[in-house]
């Protein structure tokens, strides 16, 4: 882990510890509704932090992340609202459920360069709903407020706050799905003697952009360089013939299809046999609108 990620799980702790000591001084004269509300707000951007953080760790695996974040969501609250009463307490912990399970899906499903990002923002909600509740609920009188009063300041502040965080580099090291491709152009002219490699990861095929020369034959290798099995797939069949292929490829109605496994390669040798634009996807459930497909670009 990076030393942003240390700064992060420190100041995280240190508002909630902040914020619980609050709770539990002014547990009194805090009206229901307001800890009630202030038990939904800090559940559920806590827990979507918490979720999102586990979800990217976590890839891949979506049911670990998912009950580590709503246990870890659920005891989290407790500590920080645990002093305001049972309705408060409820309110909490539904909160933190949902907000896990959420928060968990998100960080699964974001493709790996914007994860990052995401979480600092998600980090910096989280900042701005706890200064919010501490400086609103606990410290309404104080004189300092006044100059808090405009949302514009608050604006400002917290858009500072993430720059200046941002620069401290990544929170979490991940693996770079585009390790060995990173050089690669999106738009790829295949040779006669070359294969056409494609990679997959989450959630994004590199290259996804490819063309070829009609009366091409090339051997199609799809390699699983993520976490998580996946496909490709054509759209279109009609004008691709299949040479020899090794499992998982079968040509039918819809597509010509290759299934690799984590880690593993597919592949299969083809000719495109006319002109015309073939569009791929992954065929697993979201992948496609989280990104994954491309096309292949065939003419004379």
């Amino acid at each position: 882990m990076n030393i942003s990620f240390y700064i992060m799980i420190i100041i995280v702790i240190l508002l909630a510890g902040y914020t619980s000591f609050l709770s539990n001084r002014h547990k009194h004269t805090i009206e229901k509704m307001t800890s009630m509300t202030l038990g939904m707000s800090i559940g559920m951007i806590a827990s979507l932090l918490i979720g999102t953080l586990l979800g990217v760790i976590l890839k891949g695996n979506l049911f670990m992340s998912t009950i580590l974040s709503m246990g870890i969501s659920i005891v989290f609250i407790y500590i920080i609202t645990g002093s305001l009463g049972i309705l408060t307490m409820i309110e909490s912990i539904m909160s933190a459920m949902m907000g896990g399970m959420m928060g968990a899906m998100l960080g699964d499903m974001v493709a790996t360069q914007y994860a990052d990002s995401l979480i600092k923002i998600m980090f910096t909600l989280y900042v701005f709903t706890i200064s919010i509740v501490v400086c609103y609920v606990f410290h309404l009188k104080s004189k300092r407020i006044r100059y808090l009063q405009n949302p514009l300041i608050y604006a400002i502040i917290m858009a500072s706050f993430f720059i200046a965080f941002h620069q401290l580099g990544p929170i979490v090291s991940l693996e770079n799905d585009n390790s060995n491709n990173s050089h690669q152009l999106h738009q790829n002219q295949i040779s006669n003697s070359n294969a056409m490699v494609i990679s997959t990861a989450e959630y994004q095929y590199t290259p996804y952009n490819l063309s070829i020369k009609k009366g091409q034959t090339v051997t199609l290798r799809l390699e699983n360089n993520g976490k998580i099995e996946h496909d490709l797939e054509f759209k279109r069949a009609k004008g691709i013939k299949i040479q020899n292929g090794n499992v998982h490829q079968h040509e039918g109605n819809n597509a010509l299809h290759l299934h690799a496994t984590p880690g593993k390669t597919s592949q299969i040798t083809v000719t495109f046999t006319q002109d015309g634009t073939y569009d791929f996807y992954c065929t697993l459930p979201s992948h496609e609108q989280l990104g994954m497909k491309g096309t292949i670009t065939v003419d004379s």
